[in-house]
């Protein structure tokens, strides 16, 4: 923050007193803002007040100012008569319509709408959008926001730059699934429109990615669980990945997904095994093993049981041996259980937490929607350079879903006839998502179909490519082009780019364990299952006060005399701090609806409780209680399953 005094002498306002409360509000603000985004409050620092736009005082007495359009004229940016009013209406359309008081706001001008957004709802999420940095730094010496800039709530966004946005929603990633309104105001379609439209696209392309990530996650977290916990045995003993870092420096990797692309390269992959880092998807573990192509690595993460069918019946002469399994814990504990050759898993918070007396030391790779997107962070962590995806369309290429030849074939098999061919059935695939279709450009130009999750993967990918110090290459032909990624053709790549054999010790020496405490490990886990019933009890108990106070709120006295033992059973939740971490893990439903309803209830101040506001809040902890029991029971359930494996081998169902 600059050291020299604010001088607001070039400042284009009328009236002393109108100039102390502009450097006292930019004061405030930019010191928030130093807090929350140094990049720009160092470039609004630098900008002379010379440059910023005229004030001119409206009949209310408030500022207006006015702004060239894209067209070349002059426009007010709000109200010559009732700025302030106009500011207040606007957002009391916005806050009576929205679902959650997260917003959006276009063409704010001087920001009157982001003061009228924080008074009219309570403490909202404000993403203010705008590219003109005078026109903000003059925003900001209008008003004190130092208070939501301060704590998250007021953010801006200047450039139409996708990782930026992306970075931006994803602090709030919580209110931006819980949805977002648009405040769309009139200078936003006349004055930097195209601005306006991008951002728009950005947004709405982040949310739809946010909600599928957040979908997943809270409707998996049971199975997640689950998966994790019966996989302890490999846990403990399978080294992790963390010897792995850079064994493959400087070398190029390709990455194998199942895109129908990746038939016009299966033939050319052989030759390249010596010269290039194979890392499979687990979908074509079993193609590639038949063409003589086993990949040095197969990455696993699914938690779904038919993930094992890509690993049973390998082909005749595939040796599991020769391809390292890389997998993260929540893979479906019989993908651990078929798959016969080398293995390492990755770190898991939750076995941690499981096993928190001795866990064992695990590498991390970053957490991916898909294993294609395990493939690349496995790439960057083995240090390869450049990364090319194979077979990465994300998108129906040629009108197909999966490449010919894949195990899915052998499961439409039954059902094939001169009536019901291979094309119906790839077709039927893709019908299947209509309600999510969208029609996009491949990187040949041609139009195919897409749907929201294969859209979803793609902006993760873009995310991750925006950030990698490695080069990222697609073989062409291919789908969607990736932004960052350059399309050549695979033998251009090779030639370029495949010229060296590889390190004999690739894949490092055949570890077999990493800890053989499994007497350890079973001791947790007798630990945590303790601890999880007396949470339960615990659970149990609250839930019957919290169902006695429901009667009482229209007596406050006894009300109040019989709310202190809430007090009581949450001292006693607090030393049950590890088992409710754990069974929170498995009950994400519950804290999103937690979340959901604290964003709902947010002006109900306790201070404030009628009977009814009371009410709500005792049905809302009764509710979130009674997901925590409901998650002590799906433990109790599966702890001791995961016991039984620990002690039997790990092999028992």
């Amino acid at each position: 923050m600059s050291a020299a005094p604010v001088v607001l002498d070039d400042f284009d306002v009328d009236g002393r007193a109108a100039r102390k409360a502009a450097r006292a509000a930019w004061l405030a603000n930019l010191a928030a803002l130093y807090l929350r985004s140094p990049a720009l409050a160092a470039r609004l620092d630098a900008l002379p007040f010379a440059q910023l736009p005229r004030i001119e005082t409206a009949r209310d007495g408030a500022w207006t100012v006015r702004v060239t359009a894209d067209d070349g004229a002059l426009i007010f940016a709000h109200s010559r008569h009732e700025p302030l009013v106009e500011a207040r209406r606007a957002a009391e359309r916005a806050v009576s319509s929205a679902e959650n008081p997260a917003f959006v706001v276009q063409g704010g001008g001087l920001g009157h709408v982001w003061a009228a957004l924080q008074a009219a709802a309570d403490r909202p999420v404000v993403i203010a959008c705008e590219p003109d940095p005078a026109l903000l730094k003059a925003a900001l010496c209008s008003a004190d926001h130092s208070k939501p800039i301060r704590e998250g709530r007021l953010v801006f966004v200047t450039q139409a730059d996708k990782r930026l946005v992306h970075d931006t929603l994803t602090a709030m990633s919580a209110d931006v699934m819980l949805g977002l309104q648009f405040v769309t105001l009139p200078p936003a379609s006349r004055c930097h429109a195209e601005f306006h439209t991008r951002i728009r696209g950005l947004v709405t392309d982040y949310v739809a990615f946010a909600r599928m990530q957040v979908t997943t996650l809270v409707r998996n977290a049971r199975q997640t669980c689950r998966n994790i916990a019966l996989n302890l045995r490999d846990y403990v003993h399978a080294p992790g990945v963390e010897s792995l870092r850079n064994r493959a420096a400087g070398f190029p990797a390709i990455l194998v997904a199942a895109g129908p692309s990746l038939t016009a390269h299966l033939d050319a992959l052989p030759a390249l095994r010596d010269r290039a880092v194979i890392i499979a998807a687990q979908t074509v573990y079993k193609l590639l093993s038949a063409r003589g192509c086993a990949p040095h690595f197969v990455t696993s993460l699914d938690y779904h049981e038919l993930s094992a069918d890509f690993f049973r019946d390998p082909p005749a002469g595939a040796d599991p041996r020769s391809t390292l399994l890389v997998a993260e814990p929540k893979a479906h504990p019989s993908v651990l259980d078929t798959y016969s050759g080398p293995r390492r898993l990755l770190h898991s918070a939750f076995a941690h937490e499981l096993l928190c007396e001795r866990p064992p030391p695990r590498g991390a790779l970053r957490a991916g929607s898909t294993v294609a997107h395990l493939s690349f962070y496995l790439a960057q962590h083995l240090g390869c350079d450049p990364i090319v995806f194979v077979g990465q369309d994300l998108c129906c290429t040629d009108g197909l879903y999966y490449p010919p030849g894949t195990p899915i074939e052998d499961v439409w098999r039954p059902e094939l006839s001169r009536f019901c061919t291979i094309e119906m059935k790839q077709w039927e695939r893709i019908a299947r998502s209509r309600s999510i279709l969208r029609r996009v450009t491949d990187a040949a130009g041609r139009a195919a179909y897409s749907d929201e999750q294969l859209f979803t993967y793609a902006e993760q990918f873009e995310a991750d490519i925006a950030v990698s110090a490695a080069r990222v290459l697609q073989a062409a032909p291919t789908g969607v082009a990736l932004a960052g990624a350059q399309v050549r053709p695979l033998a251009q790549i090779a030639s370029e780019h495949c010229i060296r054999a590889l390190p004999g010790d690739l894949v490092g020496d055949p570890e077999t364990c990493a800890s053989d405490d499994i007497r350890q490990a079973t001791a947790s886990i007798d630990a945590r299952i303790c601890e999880i019933r007396e949470l339960r009890r615990i659970s149990e108990q609250m839930l019957t006060l919290l169902d006695e106070l429901s009667r009482l709120t229209g007596r406050p006295a006894e009300f109040n005399r019989r709310i202190a033992k809430v007090d009581d059973l949450r001292a006693q939740v607090a030393r049950c701090d590890r088992a409710f971490r754990i069974v929170t893990e498995a009950s994400q439903l519950a804290e999103l609806r937690r979340f959901s309803a604290d964003r709902r209830m947010g002006g109900d101040a306790p201070e404030q409780d009628t009977p009814q506001t009371a009410l709500r809040r005792l049905r809302r902890d009764a509710e979130f209680v009674t997901s925590i029991r409901d998650g002590c029971d799906f433990l109790l359930d599966v702890l001791p399953q995961a016991l039984l494996r620990l002690q039997e081998g790990g092999r028992a169902q």
